[in-house]
């Protein structure tokens, strides 16, 4: 991905630019990935006034490194609408700027053992307006051609989906946000909250001894939201880990080239999206990524071979023409991660912090949803009676009162 990131313009302004008076003071998003700019944007929009900070650029964390896959098919219907909302916006980026959506559409791949659960979510996408096709293995066989789909297997087919650039997305954000009148700093590391004898919010707290005032604080900071809360001697974590996912890249044969669908495979527990004309991105369906708990700042650099061996042979024999396709580059990047996978969007009074809010623990989301977290994240923090989506769903409570969300597919992760 590192292509994108040298591609895009730095949308940031020195650190030295921003005027931390305390009068008329701003919201300060902390993290300018793809949820923190479209909150930025969103609240901007709303007419409030805005910091948008990152220890380095816009989308130069974790938003560089999705797969950015596009897609509606989630179990749970507040979720499909979120997605579909998302899609749509992604989509129709003109107003805000470039998010390089490019509809290839999706496929989702099952067998006798998926059946029930994936069928089961079609009257849900129904309901909200998602264009699936159900196809049998002859017809899935007879449209799509270069895949290798057994007698037992079936596939629904989502025209409208595809994929965007993440980098492109979070940096139109964050100019659009910018000419609302957005400060954005980048070199600025948090180091926590502070707040003042009575116990209201008085500034967020940076490396190296400087503060910024503000009103209120939204933390959208990923795998290191719970670093964060320690330095602001909370002791009670978010229930927040990070998982490191592989991803593979391989150059496409000449017969395998130009615009291909996206693949989630669900008996091999694998997903696949061509991109451009001759990408191939590869990645693991499997929960068992998501249970391997590892620590932010060590993030494993290299891909075990044994997964690249593993990729090797499952796309061998889905796609027979990728036998010919070569081995690219690949990456590790981590998702914050939640027990029900699903994000936390909360104000974090109940655990010591007053007028801060999180929209944190995106689960492998993230991207894909991020117009419409941004947008949740926003009026939650307005304080808008009737928002778009009811972000309370999302409550941090739910983990203590047992309200959570629940996946009908279970056996694969990302597509609860």
């Amino acid at each position: 991905m590192i292509r994108r990131l040298l591609s895009e313009q730095s949308t940031l302004r020195t650190a030295g630019s921003f005027n931390v008076s305390t009068s008329e003071r701003p919201i300060v998003v902390v993290g300018a990935g793809s949820t923190g700019a479209s909150a930025a944007y969103h609240l901007s929009k709303m007419g409030q006034k805005v910091a948008l900070i990152d220890r380095g650029q816009p989308a130069s964390g974790m938003t560089s490194r999705s797969t950015a896959l596009v897609r509606n098919h989630y179990s749970n219907e507040i979720v499909a609408r979120m997605a579909y909302y998302s899609l749509q916006a992604l989509k129709n980026f003109g107003e805000i700027g470039n998010s390089g959506f490019v509809n290839n559409g999706m496929l989702f791949l099952g067998n006798s053992v998926s059946k029930q659960a994936l069928d089961s979510v079609l009257p849900i996408l129904a309901r909200v307006g998602v264009r699936t096709e159900r196809l049998e293995s002859q017809e899935a066989a007879k449209r799509f051609p270069e895949l290798n789909i057994s007698d037992d297997e079936f596939v629904h087919y989502e025209p409208d989906s595809g994929y965007a650039d993440p980098v492109a997305t979070a940096n139109s954000y964050a100019s659009k946000a910018r000419e609302l009148g957005t400060e954005i700093l980048g070199g600025l590391e948090l180091s926590g909250l502070s707040y003042d004898l009575s116990g209201k919010l008085d500034a967020v707290e940076l490396v190296g001894g400087r503060r910024i005032h503000c009103s209120k604080a939204v933390l959208c900071t990923n795998v290191w939201t719970n670093k964060l809360l320690v330095q602001s001697d909370i002791t009670e974590e978010l229930p927040i880990w990070a998982a490191a996912h592989p991803v593979v890249i391989l150059r496409r044969p000449k017969q395998y080239e130009g615009l291909k669908p996206s693949v989630a495979d669900f008996p091999s527990k694998t997903y696949y999206k061509p991109e451009g004309n001759s990408l191939f991105f590869a990645g693991s369906l499997d929960p068992e990524f998501d249970s391997r708990k590892v620590e932010p700042e060590s993030l494993p650099v290299e891909v075990p071979f044994e997964f690249l061996d593993f990729l090797s042979e499952v796309i061998s024999q889905r796609i027979p023409a990728m036998r010919e396709g070569i081995v690219h580059s690949s990456y590790i990047g981590m998702y914050d991660m939640t027990p029900d996978q699903h994000p936390i969007i909360d104000e974090l009074s109940q655990i010591g912090l007053p007028s801060a809010f999180c929209c944190v623990g995106l689960s492998g989301h993230g991207f894909k949803l991020c117009p419409a977290l941004g947008l949740m994240t926003a009026e939650m923090v307005c304080g808008i009676d009737d928002p778009t989506f009811d972000w309370n769903r999302f409550s941090l409570s739910r983990f203590k009162t047992g309200d959570l969300f629940s996946s009908r597919i279970a056996s694969v992760n990302t597509i609860a």
